[in-house]
């Protein structure tokens, strides 16, 4: 009985002082943080482009599509498997949401002026299809404007 509440109060103590804190907190590029200011790189979000990121990385585009395609062009490929019945792949391309409103295809992108976005995001086919319903199965951009 004295051997197991050692073994206990030996887990305890263990226990405890693994989960006792360093002293600094860890930011999103895992770097440790100290109480001095430190400067650290913040990650982007591969989903995401905000109004600042193109007002500082995509001065020169004029429409959302050359701002994705600066910043982003993985959003603009196609994805998943072509079915027999659609040649073209047209089924596996993104659909386009402006203000959470059908746009149209990708190619539509280019009537959007880019001093108009506010973000831009890419939703994967399973986040699409729970917020629009069936038939994104390349995803969805959603541009969001400075209404």
């Amino acid at each position: 009985m004295r051997c197991a509440r050692v073994v206990v109060t030996a887990l305890v103590i263990a226990g405890a002082s693994g989960c006792a804190s360093g002293g600094g907190s860890t930011n999103v590029a895992g770097d440790v943080a100290s109480g001095a200011a430190s400067t650290t790189r913040t990650r982007r979000n591969p989903d995401v482009i905000d109004a600042n990121e193109i007002s500082t990385r995509a001065t020169d585009a004029a429409t959302a599509l050359q701002i994705i395609q600066k910043l982003r062009p993985r959003m603009l490929q196609s994805r998943g498997l072509n079915s027999p019945n659609d040649p073209t792949g047209e089924t596996t391309l993104p659909r386009v949401y402006v203000d959470n409103v059908s746009f149209g295809d990708v190619g539509t992108l280019s009537n959007l002026a880019a001093t108009q976005i506010l973000t831009i995001q890419f939703l994967n086919a399973r986040d699409a299809t729970t917020r629009f319903g069936t038939g994104h199965m390349g995803g969805v951009i959603l541009v969001t404007t400075k209404r």
